[in-house]
């Protein structure tokens, strides 16, 4: 027989809005708090996708329930609705125009409105300001996480206006390492609180990212996966492998590119005018079910780039254990450490770029030892599970939410 009921209304910011008393004949009473999250993540590739998911699918228990809004100038990648759908994750999707887009904001309000979730959860602080719009309307108490995810010497005026308003106006701003919580701290002391601010660093699904032996082809594959934007260096990158062809290797040399965005056109045209269209592929987006498998596929992993704040990908390829090389820069330098797991090299500097993938393809030796130190590393640190065991005590505050059977 099982009983319920609704009961405990709000109290303070860390009550739940609603429990459900389920009474077990012959077993006892448990109290199951059932909450709704609704996040709001950007449309496109990116790292809010990556960890909404894994969020989703690191929850075993059932005790949220889970909504998305995908929000951005992209329209919402056909990858995250077909996940959702098959997740029974309710979604929305809304369209902006560049800049500040007052109708989509309102659109943004609205939904929230409709939704009347327990908490907003936000991928980006730029996202506050409609969703402070709905919390101060709505008849229901509402609580806003924040999830502070872009560089800061990227941040436009706007972000870093939308991070001041966060940390006055969310019950919670959470920092993806101490390195970026300390710099923001210093520059934005004003509006900073501890008691609002906390740090989790994301998670991925251990049981999709992991080590799969491959068959030794004809070819040693360098690759790399990201957007292709402006953020990245991937120019450097190219130029750095057209120095490792001038070098000798056991195999010939091909560097995969998987990725899309609006540099392609440029990146692409840098190969033909290197004359190495032969040996550089650009694979385009690829689906997160694919991407496993692009990065086992390869024997070096690169990540040229002018700045993270952590970078989701790197997380991956080290759960993957592939020997990395990337640039020595904030949101990377935390995750890597040269020599140890993983080769650092100044951004934008092609030869030392050269020099560092070359020293691993001629020392097997050591990619397997810094590439074990990688993998170490990401399965202690970077499980999906640990990041929501986090997340959830934030989501549920102190208040017990089982009592004795």
């Amino acid at each position: 027989m099982c009983l319920c009921v609704e009961s405990l209304p709000d109290t303070d910011l860390t009550n739940l809005n609603w429990t459900r008393l389920n009474i077990h004949e012959n077993i006892g009473a448990e109290i199951i708090s059932m909450m709704k999250v609704l996040h709001i993540l950007y449309s496109g590739l990116g790292g809010h996708g990556n960890v909404f998911f894994s969020m989703v699918d690191a929850d075993k228990s059932g005790e949220i329930e889970y909504e998305a809004l995908f929000f951005g100038i992209e329209d919402a990648r056909e990858g995250y609705i077909r996940k959702a759908e098959a997740r029974n994750v309710k979604w929305h999707a809304v369209k902006k125009k560049p800049g500040f887009d007052v109708k989509s904001f309102q659109e943004i309000t609205n939904i929230i409105l409709k939704s009347e979730p327990d908490i907003v959860f936000i991928h980006s602080s730029s996202y506050i300001f409609p969703v402070k719009n709905a919390v101060l309307r709505s008849h229901k108490k509402i609580r806003i996480v924040v999830r502070e995810t872009q560089p800061n010497h990227l941040k436009t005026k706007q972000e870093w206006l939308g991070l001041s308003v966060a940390l006055l106006l969310a019950d919670k701003v959470v920092f993806l390492s101490k390195e970026y919580k300390a710099a923001i701290k210093k520059k934005l002391s004003v509006f900073f609180s501890e008691k609002r601010t906390a740090v989790i660093p994301n998670g991925i699904d251990l049981d999709i990212y992991k080590p799969v032996p491959q068959q030794d082809g004809n070819f040693l594959s360098l690759g790399m996966q990201s957007r292709l934007s402006a953020t990245k260096d991937h120019a450097t990158l190219i130029r750095a492998f057209k120095i490792c062809l001038g070098q000798q290797t056991s195999k010939p040399l091909r560097l995969v590119i998987a990725g899309d965005g609006e540099c392609r056109p440029q990146l692409e045209e840098l190969v033909t005018e290197l004359g190495i269209s032969d040996n550089v592929i650009f694979k385009g987006m690829l689906e997160e079910s694919e991407l496993a498998g692009f990065i086992n596929s390869l024997d070096i992993y690169i990540h040229a780039t002018l700045g993270e704040t952590m970078s989701t990908a790197i997380m991956q390829v080290m759960a993957c254990k592939l020997p990395i090389v990337a640039s020595d820069v904030l949101g990377v330098n935390n995750m890597i450490q040269n020599n140890i797991n993983g080769f650092l090299v100044p951004a934008k500097d092609e030869r030392a770029l050269a020099a560092a993938i070359m020293r691993f393809l001629s020392n097997e030796q050591e990619q397997k030892t810094l590439a074990n130190a990688a993998y170490a590393f990401a399965t202690e640190n970077y499980s999906n599970r640990l990041m929501l065991d986090r997340y959830r005590k934030i989501f549920f505050g102190t208040v017990t939410v089982g009592i004795g059977a």
